[in-house]
């Protein structure tokens, strides 16, 4: 698990350095009349105040990247010491990266605007204009690519998604329904934004009618694209978990003889409750990265296409709303719209704060990313170096691991058994954790049912401690203790 976490997260961390890279490239050279995301006239773009700007604020861009690079690369090593550790620190480093990164950028967005002013260098024929080109609002809502493909790909999900979720009296797997859920939700998002860019990509950016339509096809052509990869590629990855973990529950229940394989094809019975095996789960990881790769390279491509169709006019027209942008965040009361292009981050899109939905949005976003974290580290730092306590007591037996206890008291126990190795079953973890080192906390299986798991995975022999209301597996580090524990508990015990 470590090595594949490693390598998983080195290569999410330099993707993300690569797409940095590319979405605020633009901001340093002088395009559609800006420069820092600030329109400045072309005359005064060389200026030696300007270009320091510029300079500086190209430096710590990539001063903050390649700081990402090493901290990044340095902190995936430390998943090789300890997971938990691991998690939170590049959590919290993720955070700060994606804070600094918005605070360099808004920075000098800022100052360049301050010159801005500072230099009266407004022209009055561009200021808060709008341009309306009616033969780009006639063509709302079309788009080479049509939306309607989603539909398909949503279908396909909710079928594979069906089996764990209206099986009666199946035994759910609670990870399955999330990763089916969020796969849903990522193309029933896709699809909606893509239907927003059909409606909304109408931007006048010459005088010549012919090139705004040219663009502006460009444009939906290549975002429904990587909208419909997006969605298509997210499914692919979910469909193949799905179908692979319905091939192994069918093959256990069959095993176990607990149902026939037409019960279970016709959800007539309980699917046999496995876990999702490793090398499935990687390959979804895989699968789920071409997805990010789909969705970014089109939206890549089409700001290259546009700087090359912008590069060859002679008619450009400019509007000068910076008043909206001073802060670095869009606010326009006058404008309704509550999702806008973001001009300081190429291919993106952004808020505009003076608008209710806009505020609410990021209001409830920020809660629930907060809630999020709280929930994580209060989850996690208990399992930071975990240790099983066990305490006997005349008439009981007390075992605690993390944020988990279980107190077993002799009269309930129904069956002890000291066990060579944990039962080959397939333990699926419900609540708990579940590492290379331990089992601790919640799990179920298809033998044994609901079960509580206080066991080092490499430390030998196991307890099986059979009561009234479930069953639970323990053992110790010393295997002497081991023994020790299960003579104390079965020392009492008479047939029943």
């Amino acid at each position: 698990m470590s090595i594949a976490l490693f390598i998983i997260f080195l290569f999410m961390n330099s993707f993300i350095l690569l797409i940095m890279k590319f979405v605020y490239a633009n901001n340093y050279s002088y395009t559609e009349g800006m420069l820092l995301g600030v329109h400045i006239p072309k005359e005064h773009s060389e200026d030696e105040a300007v270009q320091s700007i510029v300079t500086t604020a190209r430096r710590k861009m990539n001063r903050i990247l390649w700081i990402n690079l090493i901290l990044g690369t340095a902190l995936c090593f430390v998943v090789f010491w300890e997971i938990i550790i691991f998690v939170l620190a590049y959590t919290i480093w993720m955070i700060a990266f994606c804070f600094l990164i918005t605070y360099a950028n808004n920075s000098a967005h800022r100052k360049m605007y301050a010159l801005k002013l500072a230099n009266d260098w407004i022209i009055p024929d561009q200021k808060k204009k709008r341009y309306i080109d009616t033969n780009l609002s006639a063509q709302i809502g079309k788009s080479e690519i049509s939306f309607n493909y989603h539909g398909i790909i949503l279908l396909v999900e909710l079928i594979c998604l069906l089996p764990f979720v209206i099986g009666k009296g199946a035994t759910i797997s609670t990870t399955m329904i999330i990763m089916g859920l969020c796969s849903v939700l990522i193309s029933l998002t896709s699809m909606i934004f893509h239907i927003y860019v059909n409606r909304h990509e109408r931007i006048v950016y010459s005088s010549d009618p012919q090139l705004n339509q040219t663009i502006n096809k460009t444009m939906k052509i290549y975002k429904g694209l990587a909208m419909l990869l997006l969605s298509l590629i997210n499914a692919i990855a979910w469909i193949y978990v799905a179908v692979d973990f319905l091939i192994h529950c069918i093959s256990s229940a069959s095993k176990s003889q607990q149902i026939s394989l037409s019960d279970i094809l016709n959800f007539r019975g309980a699917l046999a409750d496995v876990s999702l095996c490793s090398s499935a789960f990687y390959v979804y990881i895989f699968i789920q990265t071409l997805a990010a790769i789909g969705l970014f390279a089109p939206l890549l491509m089409a700001q290259s296409r546009k700087r090359e169709l912008l590069a060859a006019d002679t008619q450009p027209l400019y509007v000068d709303d910076d008043e909206y942008w001073k802060t670095g965040y869009y606010y326009n009361p006058s404008d309704p719209h509550v999702l806008v292009q973001n001009r300081l981050q190429s291919g993106n899109y952004t808020f505009n704060y003076a608008t209710r939905g806009a505020k609410i949005f990021t209001g409830l976003t920020y809660i629930l990313i907060t809630a999020c974290i709280a929930w994580m580290i209060g989850a996690l730092v208990p399992f930071i170096n975990v240790h099983i306590d066990t305490q006997l007591d005349s008439n009981k037996l007390t075992v605690s691991a993390a944020i988990y206890s279980s107190e077993i008291y002799f009269d309930d126990i129904e069956e002890v058994q000291l066990l060579d190795e944990l039962p080959d079953d397939d333990f699926v973890r419900t609540n708990g954790g579940a590492t290379d080192e331990y089992l601790i906390g919640h799990f179920k299986s298809s033998t044994y049912g609901k079960c509580e798991m206080y066991v080092y995975v490499d430390c030998l022999p196991i307890i099986m401690i059979k009561t009234r209301d479930e069953v639970i597996f323990m053992n110790t580090k010393d295997s002497d203790d081991t023994y020790s524990i299960y003579k104390s508990i079965n020392s009492p015990k008479t047939p029943k």
